[in-house]
C-alpha cells in the first residue's frame, strides 16, 4: 500500500473508533466520579458531611412550591392537606399558605425573626406558636419545609456504615446544640454515597423514637442565582411512632425565582381569598 493510502486508512479507522473511545471514556469518568463521591462520603468527618448536605440543599434563590400531604391514621381515616410554601433562605423568611382542607384554606404560618406565627382564618387572628409544633394538625413540623441547617443545629457522631443491597450508607447520630430550636433533640441519619439522606429517625431526649422518615426521592434543580445544582425532596414517607400515623409528603411545582418581599408579611397572608 502506498504511504498516502496508508495514512488515509489510519485516519478513517480512527474516525470510526472515536465514538467507541468517547463512550468508553465516559464510562470510565462515571465510574471514577461515583468512586470519588463514595470516597468523599466515607472520608468526610461527621461535621463536614452535615455541611455538604446543607450546601446541596440550600438555595441562593427565592423558593416557592406546593406541598401535598396525605395522612393515614391508625384507624384508617385519611386526610388530605395542601399548602403553598414560600422561602427566602438568605433572610430566613418563611411563609405557608394553606389551600386545603377547605375549612382551613386562607390560613397559614409566618416566621418573623425566630418567632413562628399561625393565622387562623376562621377568626381572623394571629397566634404565636413554637417551631416544634405540628403544622396544620398533622405530624409535620416547620423544619420539614425549611432550609437544611443540620450543621448549625446539631453535633454529629459517626456510627460507621450499614450496607443494604450492596450500598454502604454512612450513619450519623446527631444531638441538638444547647441553643438550637429543633423538631427533634436527637436524629439518626443514613446517608448514601451521593450525600443524600435516605432515612432519618427523630428521638426524644429520653431516646424514645418519635418519627421515622423515608426519603423516597429527590429532585435536582438549577439555582439561577448561584448557578449550582441543588437538591430538594420530591417525596417523603413520614411514620409517627406513638399513634401509628403515616403521611406521604410530595413537593411539587417547585420554582427558584425572585419573590416579592411583601409575601413575607401578615397583611399579605390576611389578603388571600379562601
Amino acid at each position: 500500500m502506498k504511504p498516502r493510502a496508508l495514512v488515509s486508512s489510519c485516519v478513517l479507522a480512527l474516525a470510526l473508533l472515536q465514538p467507541a473511545l468517547a463512550g468508553a471514556a465516559d464510562k470510565v469518568a462515571n465510574v471514577e466520579k461515583a468512586a470519588t463521591a463514595e470516597k468523599a462520603t466515607s472520608k468526610a468527618s461527621p461535621a463536614e458531611l452535615l455541611r455538604i448536605i446543607d450546601k446541596r440543599m440550600g438555595f441562593a434563590s427565592d423558593y416557592k412550591g406546593i406541598v401535598r400531604m396525605r395522612e393515614i391514621r391508625k384507624d384508617g381515616v385519611e386526610k388530605a392537606f395542601e399548602m403553598n410554601v414560600y422561602r427566602r433562605d438568605s433572610a430566613q423568611d418563611l411563609l405557608f399558605l394553606i389551600t386545603q382542607p377547605r375549612n382551613m384554606a386562607g390560613g397559614g404560618y409566618l416566621r418573623i425573626g425566630k418567632n413562628l406565627w399561625e393565622y387562623n382564618v376562621a377568626v381572623g387572628q394571629w397566634e404565636r406558636t413554637t417551631r416544634r409544633a405540628n403544622i396544620i394538625g398533622t405530624i409535620a413540623c416547620e423544619g420539614d419545609f425549611d432550609r437544611s441547617r443540620l450543621s448549625e443545629d446539631y453535633e454529629a457522631k459517626d456510627e460507621g456504615e450499614e450496607t443494604i443491597n450492596g450500598t454502604a450508607y454512612r450513619k450519623l447520630m446527631l444531638t441538638a446544640k444547647p441553643e438550637a430550636e429543633v423538631n427533634f433533640p436527637m436524629l439518626r441519619l443514613w446517608v448514601d454515597p451521593d450525600h443524600n439522606i435516605v432515612k432519618r429517625v427523630g428521638y426524644a431526649p429520653s431516646g424514645k423514637t418519635l418519627r421515622t422518615d423515608i426519603i423516597r426521592s429527590y429532585q435536582r434543580l438549577k439555582d439561577p442565582v448561584s448557578g449550582q445544582t441543588v437538591y430538594h425532596y420530591k417525596e417523603v414517607l413520614e411514620l409517627e411512632e406513638e399513634e401509628g400515623t403515616q403521611m406521604v409528603v410530595k413537593y411539587e411545582q417547585v420554582e427558584l425565582a425572585p419573590l416579592s418581599p411583601n409575601i413575607f408579611t401578615k397583611s399579605w397572608l390576611e389578603g388571600r381569598i379562601r
